[in-house]
C-alpha cells in the first residue's frame, strides 16, 4: 500500500514537472491566416566558451518552422515585413562523453538509462524564446525549452541533432493546439 501511495505521489509530481512553462499557445491566433511571416533574430549565446554555434541553430529554428504543415511560415530579411518576430538565446549547451544517469519511473528504463549512459554520448541544451507582435510590439509568448540526448555522436553531430529537438519542441509547445501539453517522454 506504501508503495503505491509513493508511486501515485511520484507520478502526480512527474507529470507536474513535465507540463511547458507557458500551458497556453498562440498557434489559434494563425489558424485562418494562410502564411505568417516570421523575422527569426539573431541567435545570442549566454555561455562563456560554449561549444554552441549560433548560426547553426539559426538555420534549424528556421528549417524547422519551414517543415512545420499545421501553419504555413514564411521567413523573411527584416522585421518591418513580418507577422511576428522570434528572439532565441542559448542559455545551456553541453556536449558529454558520458551522460549522467537520469533516473525515470520503473526499473526497466532506469536499468536501460543506465547501459546508456555507459555506452552512449550526451548532449543537452536550453533555449530561451520569445516570440513578438511585429505591428503591437506584445510579447505573444515567452518560455524556455530545454531538451536533452543520449545517442552515440560526436561533439560535432551532437549540435544538428539537440538543436532539432529543441527547436521542434518550441515550436509545438507555442504553436500546438492550446492547452495540449507533452505526453511524458514523448519524441518531439
Amino acid at each position: 500500500m506504501v508503495k503505491r501511495i509513493l508511486l501515485a505521489v511520484l507520478l502526480v509530481l512527474f507529470a507536474c514537472s513535465s507540463s511547458p512553462a507557458n500551458a497556453e499557445t498562440i498557434g489559434s491566433l494563425f489558424k485562418d491566416k494562410s502564411v505568417v511571416k516570421v523575422f527569426v533574430k539573431e541567435v545570442s549565446n549566454n555561455i562563456e566558451k560554449s561549444q554552441a554555434k549560433i548560426e547553426a541553430f539559426k538555420t534549424v529554428l528556421e528549417m524547422s518552422l519551414l517543415k512545420r504543415k499545421a501553419i504555413t511560415y514564411k521567413i523573411v530579411g527584416t522585421p518591418a515585413e513580418s507577422d511576428i518576430q522570434i528572439t532565441a538565446s542559448i542559455a545551456k549547451f553541453q556536449y558529454l562523453v558520458r551522460g549522467p544517469l537520469k533516473p525515470s519511473l520503473g526499473i526497466e528504463t532506469t536499468l536501460l538509462d543506465v547501459a546508456a549512459t555507459a555506452t552512449q554520448n550526451y548532449v543537452e541544451m536550453a533555449v530561451d524564446f520569445t516570440v513578438i507582435d511585429t505591428k503591437t510590439g506584445n510579447v505573444l509568448w515567452k518560455g524556455s525549452v530545454e531538451e536533452y540526448k543520449k545517442r552515440v555522436m560526436t561533439p560535432e553531430e551532437s549540435l544538428p541533432l539537440i538543436s532539432d529537438n529543441v527547436c521542434r519542441k518550441f515550436i509545438w509547445l507555442c504553436f500546438g493546439k492550446a492547452n495540449s501539453r507533452p505526453r511524458p517522454g514523448a519524441i518531439l
